[in-house]
């Protein structure tokens, strides 16, 4: 099975627009970090924490060497935080893909050879899958769209017109 790690910002996006559970329809075992989880709000946190005791999200918990490794990759680049790299080092420790929405953080780790996706891809996952209907998934988008500022305004259009189209066929 393919892994997927997660950073905050891809579960705070899909709990707003309600698509957590279609994304954990998914044939991916999908990760995140115990720094990743400190990052949520409590109501965040106990929706996720639902998701863990179901074993559809499993938590890499740093132990002190982890932390340690993580801090040291850290002052590589003091612009990303400890949070990012805690998702790049078990990313690169277990194989993984990357999930993320920040820009900076992409960046570094294509830089550094791993695999990085974000919600648009989620979101072509979930359409290949046939988890969700195209007129949901235009729904999920423009919701998305309106919470989420920063996406690439093309490749959203792009998807909500192809669906639409697939809604009318």
């Amino acid at each position: 099975m393919k892994v997927v790690i997660s950073d905050t910002n891809i579960f705070i996006d899909l709990i707003s627009i309600e698509l957590l559970d279609s994304f954990l329809e998914l044939d991916y075992e999908i990760q995140t970090t115990d720094f990743v989880l400190e990052e949520l709000s409590d109501e965040q946190l106990n929706l996720i924490n639902k998701k863990i005791v179901a074993k559809k999200v499993v938590v890499n918990n740093a132990d002190e060497q982890d932390v340690d490794r993580i801090v040291e990759l850290q002052k590589t680049k003091q612009t990303l935080s400890l949070e990012d790299f805690s998702v790049f080092y078990f990313a690169r420790k277990n194989g993984a893909r990357i999930l993320t929405g920040d820009k900076s953080f992409r960046t570094y780790a294509e830089q550094n050879g791993i695999a990085v996706s974000g919600i648009l891809w989620i979101f072509d996952e979930i359409e290949k899958a046939g988890v969700l209907k195209p007129e949901n998934l235009v729904d999920r988008l423009e919701k998305l769209r309106s919470i989420n500022v920063r996406l690439p305004k093309d490749e959203l259009q792009k998807r909500i017109t192809k669906w639409r189209i697939g809604k009318a066929k």
